[in-house]
C-alpha cells in the first residue's frame, strides 16, 4: 500500500528538501500486489493438497469449523500490523488476551451482564496497549522489551486472579453466541471480518493510516515534516490492544470458558500471519488484507495438518519454519532492493 494523500489539506507542510515521508513511494503498490498474489497462490496450494488429501476438507462442517479457528488470529493480526508498520512489535498480546478474558469472564460470572464484561475486556486491551505506547514513547524502552515486560506484568495478574484456574459460569447466551452463526458462517468469523475491514479501511483511507506508514518508513523524516510522531505510535500500541480485548471476547465466547494461559500459539501466529502477508518487520510496508491471507494460510496449514493426523508438536514446528522462510524472503526482497 503506498503512501498517498487524498488532499492537500491530508499532507503535512514540508519545506525546502527535507523528506516528505507522506509522498508516494515507487514501486509500493506493485510490491504490495506481488505480496498478495504470492499469498493468495499458496492459500489456494495449500487448499488444492488438503482437498486431495482429505476428503472432509472441503466439508461444510470443516469450512465452519475452519473459520472458527482464523477469527481470533485474524483480530490479532490486524492490531500487530499497525504496530509493525510503525516498525514496531507487539509481542505482549497473547497474555492481553488472558487477562482480559478472565477479567471479563469473572465480571459476567458476578451477574453484570455481558455487556459490563465485554466492555471490561475491550477496556483492559486498550489500557495494556497505551500502557505499551507509553514505555516506548515516554520512557524510550525498545518495542520489543517494553511489550516483552508487559507480557509478564499481564500474565502474571491473570494468574494471581485466578489462581491459575480457569474460569467457567458465564452466561449461556455469550457461549451460544460463539457457537453459533449464520449459515456457513460463525458469528465471530463475521466480527472478525468487520474489525479487519475497519483497520484496513482505517490504513487505507485515514490520514493516520497513511502516518502510520509515514512513521515506520522514516520516523526522521516524519517528525521533519511535522507528524507527531509519539502520537502515532500510541495510536498504533493502543489499536494493538484493542485488537487484543476484541480477541479475548471472542475466544472466550468460542470456547466457552476464560483461560489465563495457553495463548501464546496466538501471538505467535498474530506475527507470522503479518509476517507471512508481506508486513515487513524493519516497517512502512504492508497491508491489512495481506496480513488477514496470512493468518488464513496459517490456519489452513494447522487444520490440514490436523485432519492428516500430524501432532500439534509438528504443527508447531512447521509454523517455526513458516516464519522462518518469511522473514528470509523479506530480507531478501530489501537486499535486492538495496543492490538495484
Amino acid at each position: 500500500m503506498s503512501i498517498r494523500s487524498s488532499s492537500p489539506s491530508a499532507q503535512p507542510v514540508v519545506s525546502g528538501n527535507q523528506p516528505n515521508p507522506g509522498a508516494p513511494r515507487t514501486g509500493g503498490a506493485w510490491r504490495n500486489a506481488l505480496n498478495s498474489l504470492s499469498v493468495v497462490g499458496a492459500l489456494i496450494a495449500l487448499v488444492v493438497i488438503f482437498s486431495v488429501s482429505s476428503p472432509y476438507f472441503l466439508s461444510r462442517d470443516n469450512f465452519y469449523r475452519l473459520l472458527e479457528q482464523a477469527a481470533v488470529v485474524v483480530v490479532l493480526c490486524a492490531g500487530q500490523s499497525l504496530v509493525v508498520f510503525a516498525k514496531g512489535i507487539d509481542v505482549s498480546q497473547g497474555s492481553i488476551v488472558g487477562l482480559a478474558s478472565v477479567c471479563g469472564a469473572m465480571v459476567m460470572r458476578s451477574q453484570h451482564g455481558i455487556a459490563a464484561g465485554v466492555a471490561v475486556m475491550l477496556a483492559i486491551g486498550v489500557i495494556a496497549g497505551v500502557a505499551n505506547g507509553l514505555l516506548i514513547v515516554r520512557a524510550k524502552v525498545v518495542p520489543f522489551i517494553a511489550t516483552l515486560a508487559m507480557l509478564s506484568i499481564v500474565g502474571g495478574c491473570a494468574l494471581l486472579i485466578t489462581d491459575g484456574q480457569p474460569v467457567f459460569g458465564m452466561p449461556q447466551a455469550f457461549g451460544d453466541f460463539g457457537s453459533s452463526g449464520i449459515g456457513v458462517f460463525p458469528w465471530i468469523a463475521l466480527i472478525a471480518a468487520a474489525f479487519a475491514l475497519l483497520f484496513a479501511f482505517g490504513m487505507g483511507q485515514t490520514r493516520t493510516g497513511r502516518y502510520i506508514y509515514a512513521v515506520g518508513s522514516n520516523e526522521n523524516g516524519a517528525r521533519i515534516a511535522g507528524i507527531a510522531v509519539g502520537r502515532i505510535v500510541m495510536i498504533a500500541y493502543g489499536l494493538s490492544g484493542l485488537a487484543a480485548g476484541t480477541g479475548a471476547v471472542l475466544l472466550t465466547a468460542y470456547v466457552n470458558t476464560a483461560q489465563p494461559t495457553g495463548n501464546m500459539d496466538l501471538q505467535l501466529q498474530a506475527i507470522a500471519a503479518v509476517v507471512i502477508g508481506g508486513g515487513s518487520l524493519l516497517g512502512g510496508e504492508g497491508t491489512i488484507g495481506c496480513s488477514v491471507a496470512g493468518a488464513l494460510l496459517l490456519t489452513v496449514l494447522s487444520n490440514g495438518t490436523q485432519l492428516l493426523g500430524l501432532s500439534s508438536n509438528l504443527q508447531t514446528v512447521l509454523l517455526g519454519f513458516v516464519v522462518l522462510a518469511a522473514v528470509v524472503i523479506d530480507n531478501l526482497r530489501r537486499s535486492a532492493r538495496v543492490v538495484r
